[in-house]
């Protein structure tokens, strides 16, 4: 038998904060800072990169011994706070 490795409230709030790294990205002019989006990108892919390596060893029935959901959700929290707190160029938004 196979517990949860996430409980749902940590799901719906990595998956609100990537709406939201998401909109953002697309909705404003982020290029000034390219440090900052390669930070966030970085934390982005090393989340994504847990997620896979959780999933094949839940695949696999191997044990996990370390929490994926603290990993992650840390992971996703850095890159969204870069994302916020990056400058901004908003003159051609609407």
């Amino acid at each position: 038998m196979h517990h949860a490795m996430f409980d749902i409230e940590t799901l719906k709030e990595i998956r609100q904060k990537a709406d939201e790294m998401s909109y953002l990205c697309m909705n404003r002019k982020l290029y000034h800072d390219p440090q900052s989006l390669k930070l966030a990108l970085d934390n982005v892919s090393r989340a994504l990169g847990m997620f896979a390596e959780m999933e094949i060893q839940r695949i696999k029935h191997e044990n996990i011994s370390y929490d994926p959901q603290k990993y992650i959700k840390g992971r996703v929290s850095l890159a969204h706070k870069t994302v916020k707190l990056t400058p901004q160029d908003d003159s051609n938004t609407a």
